[in-house]
Parts: C-alpha cells; sequence; structure tokens
C-alpha cells in the first residue's frame, strides 16, 4: 500500500508538501511563478478568452522582465 504522503515511481521518491507549509516560504519569484502556472492551467482548460491570455501573457512578461539598472 503507498505511503498516503509520498508519491512513489520507479526513479524517484517524492515527499508532498503541505500547500499550508510551502506558503511561509513564498517569495516575490515563488509568487509570480504560482500566478503564470494558474494561467496557464486555465488557458488550457479553454477558460480564458483570447483578450484574457494575451493580458495574462502581458502580465507575466512584465512582471519577469528584468529591471534597467
Amino acid at each position: 500500500m503507498e505511503n498516503v504522503n509520498t508519491t512513489q515511481s520507479k526513479a524517484t521518491e517524492e515527499t508532498l508538501v503541505s500547500p499550508f507549509e510551502e506558503i511561509k516560504t513564498m517569495n516575490y519569484t515563488s509568487a509570480v511563478n504560482i500566478l503564470i502556472q494558474a494561467s496557464n492551467a486555465a488557458q488550457r482548460a479553454g477558460a480564458l478568452t483570447v483578450r484574457d491570455s494575451v493580458l495574462l501573457a502581458s502580465a507575466a512578461e512584465f512582471l519577469t522582465a528584468p529591471k534597467p539598472e
């Protein structure tokens, strides 16, 4: 029987972490990455209009662009 707290594959074993624990170490970069992942998932599911997709992609590019010195 597989342990509830782990997922096993042939090559690796990965420990699952509670999202409530994960958010304690969140920073700007990880927050932006999570938002990008959510928008990608919504786009794949067809939940976004073309306008929404363009705005989200532009916002992600804006937030992840290198800052001018």
